[in-house]
């Protein structure tokens, strides 16, 4: 009887049984929720990263346009930057920075936006921030530069915080920012950290 050589017959591919397929469905699950707490926690950070350097990107173009064009030019807050002629916002505190803010070239050196006075940049509401204000919750409406490219009356220390409570509870997510008197604007790493000369 002839013998066949079984080392030549095709071999099939195995494919996976439905158990195999269990328990790698379940280890990739368990290290899905383990993830999930440290990419919540990036997100939250870089938002507000992204926050802080919006801020002080638009402050250091505002400073640059004084001086540039030697007249006074004013950041404030607005709380409705997306109006087609956007103003400043009064002296409620009920919404922070976060409702965005506009750059123009304030000709009367008035802190206000008047009829005919460029308008420089505008900033949308930031939709994913938790608040940006003065860390004694007072009002901090704007930052005016001279001509000199110094700011008048600008010491303040603003936190930015991240939008959900559970990061808020957690400083290191947080970001201060601190403007001199001379208008100088700088970031610390955390929520609570204090800007030396500040407030």
């Amino acid at each position: 009887m002839r013998q066949v050589d079984t080392s030549m017959r095709r071999a099939f591919p195995r494919g996976f049984s439905l158990i195999e397929l269990l328990v790698v469905l379940v280890i990739v699950g368990v290290l899905a929720v383990l993830a999930m707490p440290s990419f919540a926690r990036l997100a939250a950070t870089t938002s507000v990263t992204s926050q802080v350097n919006d801020f002080i990107a638009d402050s250091r173009y505002a400073r640059t346009e004084a001086l540039r064009r030697g007249t006074s030019v004013t950041m404030c807050r607005s709380i409705n930057p997306d109006a087609s002629s956007p103003t400043c916002a009064g002296t409620d505190v009920t919404t922070g920075w976060e409702g965005g803010w506009i750059i123009f070239v304030d000709n009367d050196s008035s802190n206000s936006r008047e009829s005919g006075e460029e308008l420089l940049r505008v900033h949308a509401a930031t939709r994913d921030s938790g608040g940006i204000r003065k860390s004694d919750q007072s009002n901090y409406n704007r930052l005016r530069y001279r001509a000199t490219g110094w700011a008048v009356a600008a010491n303040a220390t603003l936190r930015f915080l991240p939008k959900s409570p559970a990061a808020q509870a957690d400083v290191t997510q947080g970001r201060t920012v601190c403007i001199s008197s001379l208008g100088r604007v700088r970031a610390l790493p955390t929520s609570d950290a204090t800007c030396s000369g500040a407030d």
